[in-house]
Order: C-alpha cells, then structure tokens, then sequence
C-alpha cells in the first residue's frame, strides 16, 4: 500500500469513524504483547475467533510461518479487490500493517505509536484517555499485589540491592532512577522485596512507571543469572555515585 496524499483523502473519515478504530488499534496492540511474550504460535486462538476476516487471515498466515512479503501481498490483494474507502479502508490498512509488525516482532509501544498514525493527533488524545488508563490500573493493581504480599512488617529475604534502596533518601533514589536502564532496572527487580519495588515505582514519573511495567511483563521467562547481572549493574551505579560503599 502505498501511503500518500491520494490514500489520505480515499480514506477520508468522521472522528466517530477514527474513534471506532481505536478499539482495533488496542486489539492489534494486545496481540503483538502476546506474541512478543508467548510466540507468534500462541495467536493461533486469537486468528481462530475474531470477527474480522483480514485479521483472521493475516493471523493465520502469521502462525504457518508464511513469510511476511508474502504475507502482506496477500492482505494487500485483499484490500485492493474490495476497492474500500473510508472507514473501511482505513481499518483494513490498519489491520494490515498491525500484522506486519507483530511478524516483525515490534515492541508494542512501537506498534501503538505506528497504528495511532493512521487516525491523527485528536484520536491520539482520546486512546490516551480511553486506553492508557488501563495501564495504569494494571500498574496499581500489581503494586496492591505486591504490597499485600509483602508488607512493611514482615522483612523479605533481603538481597543487597534492597538493603541498599531501603537506607536511600528519596532525592538519592531518583538519581539512581536517572542513570540506570529501563531494561536493567525491570530485570533487577525480579526477585527484590515488594516493598523495594513499590518504593522504586514511587519515585518514578506515573508514564515512567507505566513503561517499566510494561518491560516488566515482557520478563516473565528471565535467568537468575540475568537478574543477578542486572543487581550488580544497579550496584555498581549506586557506588559510582556515592550513595554505597
């Protein structure tokens, strides 16, 4: 498909028509966490049940391994044949591109930031307001988790990183915050207290803590080595600043 100035005005739409497309938008991004957390095999339920045909194909070309040239040729064909406009376009263009990046194994924030481009900078707002909300309910329901389960009276089996985190003053923290990796800090804390884990996520910026829960439900299968290499990482900053002997 070719995106142009001619693609923009054939599929010309109400905001009521982009708002509708927001749901699709949310569902493709859905998808590409499950496949990027389980496997492109385990979309095999998903392509079975869903009520649009171009998804149920593009899925099932997605999970017998069709490569994704050929993959987006034929949901290509699809669309060109049916000679849509409008609102129709604009979702199968959607639904197309959303299957090219969950094959390529986008991240999700990645492909929400490519789908959202389709429907312009108002409907951007409004996903945000309708959507990301949820994220942060995910957020605080797991920070309740955590906070249930490990209370501040009952002291977890402490690693250093802990100890360490516990004595911080919070202005201390959010250096700390500032110098490590998204990637590194979510790996590092697999296996700390519940009670280190709330205080991290406190002193992070409500998007900042959203987007490391997000790395965070990507490391459901992770080594103890790797999680131990990341406590180390964490360490050594806080010496290189002064904050630990």
């Amino acid at each position: 498909m070719e995106y142009n100035w001619q693609f923009s005005q054939k599929s010309r739409c109400s905001d009521e028509g982009k708002q509708a497309c927001l749901n699709l938008v949310s569902e493709l991004i859905a998808l590409s966490k499950v496949a990027r957390r389980n496997g492109l095999l385990s979309l095999v339920p998903f392509a079975e049940k869903s009520s649009s045909f171009l998804l149920r194909k593009g899925l099932h070309l997605v999970v017998d391994g069709v490569n994704p040239q050929v993959t987006r040729e034929v949901l290509e064909s699809y669309i060109l044949s049916g000679d849509y406009s409008g609102k129709d376009l604009l979702e199968r263009c959607i639904i197309l591109e959303g299957v090219a990046a969950i094959q390529k194994g986008l991240h999700p924030k990645v492909v929400k930031e490519y789908l959202l481009s389709f429907l312009g900078e108002k409907s951007y707002a409004v996903f945000e307001d309708k959507f990301e909300d949820q994220n942060k309910d995910t957020l605080e329901t797991y920070l309740q988790k955590l906070d249930d389960s490990d209370p501040p009276n009952t002291p977890p089996a402490e690693t250093r990183l802990d100890a360490a985190i516990v004595k911080l003053k919070n202005e201390d923290l959010e250096k700390f915050l500032m110098e490590i990796n998204t990637g590194d800090l979510a790996k590092a804390l697999k296996g700390l207290g519940g009670q280190t884990q709330i205080r991290l996520f406190n002193n992070l910026s409500p998007k900042a803590a959203i987007a490391l829960k997000d790395v965070l439900d990507d490391l459901d299968s992770i080594k103890e080595s790797e999680m131990k290499e990341a406590r180390d990482t964490a360490l050594e900053i806080l010496s290189d600043l002064g904050l630990i002997d």
